[in-house]
């Protein structure tokens, strides 16, 4: 089976199949988005990240390049994002939510079973969980803070931020992993099984704010969002590792992980922060799509250019 047959049938029809099952429940129960957004943000996702966080085994080296890495290139694209939105005018709203789905990926649902296929190697997986784990850091603070600023304003923006368990939760992870203390069995066989049920809620709650989105086809800002996540994040990633110096699977990984589509929690943060959730849900929605085409090219590109 060929990296583009994998993708195609074991990620984008999967997540699609997920996303329509989410569709298909709203439209018949009329679901509450909100809840489910709650349950998502304050258990499902806080077990999820603790338990990556807790599970990961890489090199102090090889965390603190993918570290360095991940920030630059979120800060080279979020602050792309930023000169377009004031080049072409938009409100603060429009801009927090267009900075958001152009800058934040889908780094775990999408991009892990991606990765297991590619490289089928503990390596590749590892520097894919903490590309999340950063990515998850940054979202849940300056993404959280962007996100309410376009409706709450600074202010209020910021405390909410103080008030996302997701944030203490991975600083009590790092905590616990480095200083190696047990957990007792129970505990950790409950917070897993919360864990696993993070990606299937959190796509259904795509699919349940879809079936109440209109879509807007012609949007400039839409397709723009889209091609700075697709195509212009893995250009600077290319270009990151190359002055990083970072070579084989390691780089490979970091750049293909730049051309994942809009992360799914850009949604629920969105919907939790009402701030344009439509827009953020279409975001969502067409870079997947649109991801099907561009992450083999990106996939191809980085196999040409990237020895092993």
């Amino acid at each position: 089976m060929t990296v583009f047959d994998f993708s195609f049938i074991n990620v984008i029809i999967t997540i699609f199949l997920i996303i329509l099952a989410g569709i298909a429940i709203n439209r018949v129960f009329h679901i509450d988005i909100k809840t489910l957004t709650k349950l998502q943000f304050y258990l499902l996702m806080p077990s999820m990240l603790f338990v990556k966080i807790y599970e990961s085994e890489l090199s102090v080296s090889i965390v603190r390049t993918v570290i360095v890495f991940a920030v630059i290139v979120m800060f080279l694209v979020m602050t792309t994002s930023l000169l377009i939105s004031k080049f072409r005018g938009y409100t603060q709203s429009e801009t927090s939510v267009f900075v958001n789905t152009s800058t934040y990926f889908n780094a775990g649902n999408y991009s892990l079973p991606l990765m297991q296929l590619l490289f089928n190697d503990p390596l590749a997986i590892s520097v894919q969980v903490i590309i999340m784990m950063v990515q998850n850091i940054i979202f849940f603070t300056i993404g959280i803070f962007t996100a309410g600023a376009g409706k709450r304003g600074p202010k209020k923006a910021l405390m909410y931020v103080l008030k996302m368990p997701l944030i203490y939760v991975m600083i009590i992870a790092v905590i616990m992993k480095t200083s190696g203390i047990k957990i007792w069995n129970p505990i950790w066989d409950s917070m897993s099984i919360i864990a696993d049920s993070y990606s299937g809620v959190a796509l259904l709650t795509l699919g349940a704010q879809l079936a109440e989105t209109k879509f807007n086809f012609k949007s400039k800002r839409l397709y723009l969002s889209n091609f700075i996540r697709l195509i212009v994040a893995p250009v600077i990633g290319f270009i990151v590792v190359s002055i990083l110096g970072v070579t084989g699977m390691v780089a490979r990984v970091l750049v293909i992980a730049m051309g994942a589509p809009t992360a799914v929690n850009v949604v629920l943060s969105a919907i939790e922060l009402d701030n344009e959730p439509k827009f953020a849900a279409q975001a969502v929605f067409t870079s997947t799509i649109i991801s099907l085409l561009t992450i083999s090219l990106v996939i191809f590109t980085v196999f040409q250019l990237i020895p092993a």
